[in-house]
């Protein structure tokens, strides 16, 4: 998952080398007419007059995007300002509307196109969700992260980061005021609520303990100023704190679910693909299917291993339903007791990425910059209680020279989870699923993606990235791993079996090719886990699916552990389509595949077949084809 708060996008961008060596073929064009530099340096101005105002008046997300003419400011949250935002989108679709009808060229139409699917995402936010309304973690959000952000990166000098956390700091209150007025109780939507209560702690501990070891350099002069400001802000944030536990969790009754007209209309535009909200859940259910029989598979190869015949027979024995489903449960009970303590998953991960890496690099599967900066962190407080681990990259427009790292973000384990919970979540995320986690949220994954889209030439495309492609990339990497045969790395010679781990586990840990197998595995689960989440977004937004059967979907028919899918769950609550984009981005990133392989094998071309070669001219590939989404989908069913 990106942790961006820029809303991430699958938008028909343009073709690039993918489609020159024999990709997904590209709709039939005819060629536009010559666009007249005049004409170019219109519509360029015109876009950057919509991105001006835009960010203008979203400075916490300029700050996070890279753009730091903004930084020591809020957003103006007041009525009036909400009012002025509300004028800002209408003007920016008037805009588009009047350049649509010029003479552009075909680059041009692809980031107009862009900047209208924004405008009306923003649109619908203003239309139907209003979160300065209904939404206390939109407001825990822009203040966690308009602060957080201009501390955990040094992309300027300290006096200057210094000098806008200052003025945010002495801003804060006046910001709170307004969340507190503009936040109506009886319409507020108790998920977000609950999620928001659990980070004003962590933007507490933000104002009071990071800002000043982060600025503990700083000259004296903007030291004594945080300072000065520091307790007001504080002050403002234990207020806002008592409100929504007094005031306005009771009286939470906002509907939180979208409906599934409202839903309709979002997810075409998140995915800007034809693909209907029924057509997605569909063809999401025939795939949920196909890779529970694909599991049963390597379910049984292992179990050979793990259990005896009789063991085996028992499993079948006791199954109330598919028998193969009980026997795929087993396996992954059994492989789940080779886990990192709580406190050691940081450093568990870290060394996943040393082997992932060497790997990729030993088989050639894609280009590895060493420039590029990577580091594994706990989840900072303020953003925790949605997300499990997600990768917070630099802004896009921050200078490509900077020097600046991702973080790969890892949620600690919650200490006020019960001891069961506790164990049920690191058995999730136990060995083998690390090294599915860390191959799609960073190598190669979400970070190669992320600075290869460095490279991207329009800022536009590279502001409002496509999430079908991110998304789809992502979970395609696993795919291209485990078939490349990844098997991570066995116990040390003459190591003794850890308690608690079974004799049957240590054993595939010991061999390479069980390790692989067991990788494969879990490679399907966390598949399963996106396929899921459409099924999930839909029932939950589209529909009236309840916790308990958000739960059985997710642990009895997904295989998950019970603390993964509780989390899982609240996520659901607080987002909506995000959940979508897996799916169908991994569908049409494995139908473009194809298409390329095909089209090369029938050119007569080998060069296609070489991992790096391949992985190379996809990430080139500026956009996942128009249709190729839906094409990929329609064809599981």
């Amino acid at each position: 998952m990106i942790r961006r708060r820029v809303a991430l996008r699958a938008l028909p961008l343009a073709l690039s080398l993918a489609l020159a060596q024999g990709g997904c073929k590209p709709e039939p064009n005819t060629k536009p007419p010559a666009v007249t530099p005049t004409a170019k340096a219109s519509f360029a101005a015109s876009i950057d007059a919509i991105f001006a105002a835009w960010l203008a008046a979203s400075p916490v997300t300029a700050t996070t995007l890279g753009e730091h003419r903004h930084d020591g400011k809020w957003p103006d949250l007041s009525p009036k300002g909400i009012a002025a935002d509300r004028q800002r989108i209408d003007d920016g679709l008037a805009q588009v509307r009047a350049l649509a009808g010029g003479q552009l060229s075909a680059d041009e139409r692809i980031d107009l196109d862009v900047v209208r699917a924004e405008l009306e995402l923003q649109k619908f936010s203003h239309e139907v969700e209003q979160p300065w309304r209904r939404d206390p973690s939109w407001y825990t959000s822009t203040i966690g992260n308009g602060l957080d952000d201009l501390v955990s990166r040094e992309f300027a000098p300290l006096e200057i980061r210094g000098a806008a956390v200052a003025s945010r700091l002495e801003a804060l209150p006046a910001l709170v005021e307004q969340a507190r007025t503009n936040l109506v109780a009886a319409e507020a939507y108790e998920p977000q609520t609950r999620v928001a209560i659990g980070q004003v702690e962590g933007i507490a501990q933000l104002l009071e303990q990071v800002i000043p070891d982060r600025l503990a350099h700083a000259p004296k002069d903007l030291r004594d100023r945080i300072a000065k400001a520091t307790p007001p802000a504080v002050a403002a944030i234990r207020e806002l704190q008592r409100d929504l536990e007094g005031k306005v969790l009771p009286a939470a009754k906002g509907q939180w679910r979208l409906g599934a007209a409202n839903f309709e209309r979002k997810l075409a535009l998140t995915l800007q693909s034809n693909i209907t909200a029924s057509e997605l859940r569909r063809v999401a259910v025939v795939e949920h299917g196909r890779i529970r029989k694909r599991m049963s598979e390597l379910a049984y190869d292992l179990g050979v291993v793990l259990f005896t015949p009789r063991q085996i027979a028992r499993m079948k024995a006791r199954a109330t339903g598919d028998q193969d489903a009980e026997v795929i449960r087993g396996v992954l009970e059994e492989l789940a007791s080779a886990h990192a303590l709580p406190e050691a998953l940081r450093e568990s991960i870290d060394s996943t990425l040393a082997r992932l890496t060497s790997f990729v690099r030993d088989q050639r599967i894609v280009t590895m910059d060493d420039a590029e900066l990577l580091q594994v962190i706990w989840t900072p407080p303020h953003q925790r209680g949605v997300f499990i681990a997600g990768l917070a990259a630099p802004g896009p427009l921050e200078p490509a020279a900077a020097g600046l790292p991702s973080f790969y973000l890892v949620q600690p384990v919650p200490t006020d989870w019960s001891d069961d919970v506790r164990e049920s979540f690191l058995r999730e995320y136990n060995d083998f699923m690390l090294e599915i986690l860390s191959i799609h949220e960073a190598i190669p994954g979400h970070f190669v993606q992320l600075y290869f889209a460095k490279r991207e030439p329009s800022k536009v495309r590279k502001v409002l990235a496509n999430g079908a492609f991110v998304e789809g990339w992502a979970v395609y990497a696993e795919k291209v791993m485990v078939d490349a045969g990844y098997a991570g790395v066995g116990p040390a010679a003459g190591a003794k079996r850890p308690r608690g781990v079974s004799k049957g586990t240590w054993a595939v840990l010991q061999d390479p090719q069980l390790r692989a197998k067991a990788i494969a595995l879990h490679g399907l689960k966390f598949y399963l886990r996106s396929v899921t989440n459409a099924i999930l977004d839909h029932g939950v937004h589209a529909g009236n699916m309840s916790e308990d059967e958000a739960i059985e979907l997710m642990v009895q028919r997904s295989f998950q552990q019970e603390g993964e899918a509780r989390g899982k769950w609240v996520r659901a609550q607080v987002t909506s389509t995000q959940l979508s984009t897996y799916f169908v981005g991994a569908q049409a990133w494995l139908r473009l595949r194809a298409h390329a392989e095909a089209d090369a094998r029938d050119a007569g071309k080998q060069t296609w077949s070489r991992p790096r070669r391949r992985g190379r001219s996809l990430l080139a590939l500026r956009r996942l084809p128009r249709g190729t989404d839906r094409q990929a989908l329609l064809s599981i069913a």
